[in-house]
C-alpha cells in the first residue's frame, strides 16, 4: 500500500512536536587563590588558601519547567547529604580558608505540572563532584636582601608561601626599634627604608608570627641582612 508523501511528513512533523525536552545543566567555577593561581570555568582546583571562588551554572531546555536549587558544600571526611554549608545564590562566590578538600554540588529541581526531574551529586559525567583544594600551609623568610633598584631581591619579604590565612611582620633595628611593619603576606615588604629615607647596610631582624588554613602557628626570628652595594649576575659573582 502506497502511502503519500505528505502523510509521512504529517507523522515526522507531529512526533518532533510533541519530543519532550528534559531539562540539564552543567556546573562549573572560576577560581583565584592566594599565590596568584587563576582558574576559569574549572572543575577541580588546588591552590593557596584564602581561595575565592565564583560558581557558576547553566541550564539548558527549561523554558517551561520552575526550578529550585541549593549549593551544597562539605569538606573531607564530610557527607554532602549533611553538608556543612548551603548557599540558594545562582552564582555564589565563596573564600575558601582551611587548609584540605572541599565538594561542592548543585541539587536541583525541575517541575512542570505533575512531572518532576530531580538532579542530585551524580547527575554528571562521571559522577563526581566540583572539588576545591588548599594546600598545607608553609612559610619561609630569606636571610638577605638587597635594596639597591636593579630589579632583583630589592625587598624583603617571604621567600616562598602557601596557605597562610593570619600574618604580621615587624622589623627592628640593633637597639630594638621597630622600623617597619606589615600585615600581608603577598605584599611587597619592606623596602629597606625608614620614614622615606634609606637606612644603612647592616643587619637588622625580623619577627613574624602566622597561621596556616590547617592551623599551623608560625613563629620566625631571625637576622635580616641588608646589602645595599650588592649586585647578583648570572654567574653569581658580586661587588
Amino acid at each position: 500500500m502506497r502511502v503519500s508523501l505528505f502523510v509521512i511528513l504529517v507523522f515526522l512533523f507531529t512526533q518532533v512536536s510533541f519530543t519532550k525536552a528534559t531539562p540539564s545543566i552543567s556546573i562549573n567555577f572560576d577560581a583565584v587563590s592566594s599565590d596568584d593561581k587563576e582558574a576559569k570555568n574549572q572543575t577541580q582546583f588546588e591552590g593557596s588558601a584564602p581561595i575565592e571562588v565564583t560558581f557558576n551554572m547553566e541550564i539548558y531546555d527549561a523554558d517551561e519547567w520552575t526550578y529550585d536549587f541549593e549549593w551544597r558544600f562539605c569538606h573531607e571526611g564530610g557527607s554532602l547529604e549533611e553538608p556543612y554549608m548551603i548557599r540558594y545564590e545562582e552564582n555564589p562566590v565563596v573564600t575558601f580558608s582551611q587548609a584540605g578538600t572541599d565538594s561542592i554540588a548543585l541539587y536541583i529541581r525541575f517541575v512542570k505540572g505533575e512531572e518532576e526531574v530531580l538532579f542530585k551529586r551524580n547527575y554528571w559525567t562521571p559522577g563526581k563532584p566540583l572539588t576545591i583544594k588548599a594546600s598545607e600551609s608553609s612559610l619561609t623568610f630569606p636571610n638577605a636582601f638587597s635594596p639597591n633598584n636593579d630589579g632583583r631581591n630589592d625587598t624583603y619579604k617571604p621567600k616562598a608561601f602557601k596557605s597562610i590565612v593570619e600574618f604580621n611582620a615587624k622589623i627592628y633595628n640593633r637597639w630594638g626599634q621597630k622600623l617597619y611593619e606589615w600585615d600581608d603576606v603577598s605584599s611587597n615588604g619592606w623596602d629597606g627604608t625608614f620614614h622615606g629615607a634609606d637606612v644603612k647596610q647592616g643587619t637588622y631582624f625580623v619577627y613574624v608570627r602566622a597561621r596556616g588554613a590547617d592551623g599551623r602557628e608560625f613563629i620566625i626570628k631571625k637576622d635580616v641582612n641588608l646589602l645595599r652595594n650588592y649586585n647578583e649576575y648570572e654567574t653569581g659573582a658580586s661587588k
